[in-house]
């Protein structure tokens, strides 16, 4: 029972994360194409593949498990909810990702938590990663209902948090939109590696499920 709750604990927190970057991804590929550079934007397109792959292969693993348990509505809607901390976890990584650009490599922006950079990262951390352990127990290790309760306004909160990261990553991201040029060797090294990406990243997702069943009793 606790290998059954940790692979689905697993798969419901990669499965928001997932759904989450190419929602993202959408967004950039977007603002690349309205800017004109039609090159990123057909980059970008192909990053997408990486977490439509990842979700596709996800999705076909969960009809091939347990049918029995995919029909428990409470264990459904556990595994929906802790879903959404992949979600939060995306955006708070799209804000990483753009404030580095952002700062590091343009130099063109500043860092508004007074923590600085890159310490400001600790601040979200800190509610990121005690929620996420919260939830986790609150929805799969507490099975009466009044857990699934206590964790609809904590999850939230914690998607509340996730929307303030994905608007602040999308304004950094409008930083790598003006100021973003690649020489045209490193548009096919580029395109060579998302494709190799692309290729490795489902194998390792199906790596990592298959050790942590076999490694969970």
């Amino acid at each position: 029972m606790r290998a059954k709750n940790c692979m689905g604990s697993v798969k419901s927190l990669a499965q928001g994360f997932l759904v989450a970057t190419g929602l993202i991804w959408i967004f950039n590929i977007a603002s690349l194409i309205r800017a004109g550079d039609a090159w990123l934007g057909l980059t970008y397109a192909l990053i997408l593949l990486i977490p439509v792959s990842s979700l596709t292969y996800l999705k076909f693993k969960n009809k091939n498990t347990n049918l029995k348990a995919a029909s428990d509505t409470s264990e459904k809607w556990r595994n929906l909810l802790f879903s959404f901390q992949g979600v939060a976890l995306a955006f708070w990584m799209f804000d990483m990702a753009t404030t580095f650009y952002a700062i590091n490599v343009t130099g063109l922006a500043v860092e508004l938590n007074p923590l600085g950079w890159p310490l400001g990262i600790l601040g979200a951390f800190a509610y990121y990663a005690p929620t996420l352990i919260f939830s986790y127990i609150l929805l799969f290790k507490i099975k009466e209902s009044i857990a699934l309760y206590a964790a609809i306004p904590l999850t939230l909160v914690t998607l509340g948090m996730g929307m303030m990261n994905l608007m602040a990553g999308a304004q950094n991201f409008q930083v790598f939109v003006d100021t973003a040029a690649l020489a045209t060797g490193v548009q096919y090294g580029l395109l060579a590696l998302i494709i190799t990406v692309n290729l490795t990243v489902p194998l390792a997702l199906k790596r990592m499920l298959t050790q942590l069943k076999v490694v969970l009793p």
